[in-house]
């Protein structure tokens, strides 16, 4: 299938979309796309579109989209462990709380 039959397939709200990334997944082959969905299918986003960087053959894009790629994750790292701490201390104020609720009623 060439980019202008697919083009023609795809709805026209999405040709743009499909101008800008369709080179990269027509240059899969069966294999590889059917690998690209399954990461999609498998909640693996930032693999699937660091693979569809990797068919557009720009080295540099990928490059920027792997560095931005580490910080985003290294930040998602570091929010997750904050909110942990977060619940963590919450956990510990609500069994404080709770012992004075039990101490009003008389238990």
């Amino acid at each position: 299938m060439t980019l202008d039959e697919l083009l023609e397939k795809v709805p026209e709200k999405w040709r743009p979309v499909a101008a800008e990334y369709g080179p990269a997944l027509l240059a899969m082959t069966a294999e590889e796309l059917w690998a690209w969905i399954h990461l999609l299918l498998n909640g693996k986003e930032d693999q699937a579109y660091q693979a569809l960087l990797a068919k557009l053959d720009n080295p540099d894009l990928l490059a920027e989209w792997t560095r931005l790629n580490d910080c985003w994750q290294a930040a998602n790292q570091a929010n997750a462990e904050r909110v942990a701490l977060q619940k963590k201390a919450l956990f510990a104020l609500l069994q404080v709380l709770l012992t004075v609720a039990l101490a009003t009623v008389g238990l």
